[in-house]
């Protein structure tokens, strides 16, 4: 876990602008696109600073590249309904770029983006928070999806 998650969204955006610069196949636009922008953008970031602020509210930490230092397990507010609303709320920003972007290659980084964070970065946390709090994190894992 050494690629933190906001270079993994950085990449994954400026391969879209490469493949939307280079490679367009359909492009689109008008105002629903502009309205599903906006609303994208809202709903990550929301997403993000919604997460981020359980985590200070539990006093636990939230970082990236050494999910062992958590002191809690967070199962509140967004860990309800997935157990990654951070990465969550950034897929969602990652949307709404490719939306900017305007044209259909742009949204071929969504997968990849997902694929890279599972294999990069998730599957990593989950071996260290299975480990740091055992069957309680078991439990939540069958309980919450992965995404969404």
């Amino acid at each position: 876990m050494k690629f933190p998650p906001i270079l993994q969204v950085l990449v994954a955006a400026a391969l879209a602008w490469v493949l939307v610069t280079y490679f367009p196949i359909a492009s689109f636009g008008g105002i629903i696109a502009s309205y599903a922008i906006w609303l994208c953008v809202i709903l990550g970031a929301f997403l993000l600073a919604f997460a981020l602020n359980v985590f200070r509210k539990h006093e636990t930490t939230f970082d990236p590249l050494d999910p062992s230092k958590a002191q809690k397990l967070v199962v509140t507010g967004a860990y309800r309904f997935t157990r990654n609303p951070m990465y969550l709320g950034m897929a969602i920003l990652l949307v709404a770029w490719c939306l900017f972007l305007g044209d259909l290659i742009s949204f071929v980084v969504l997968p990849l983006f997902v694929i890279v964070m599972n294999e990069l970065q998730i599957k990593g946390e989950e071996a260290a928070l299975a480990q740091k709090f055992g069957g309680d994190y078991v439990a939540y894992k069958r309980r919450v999806r992965r995404w969404i």
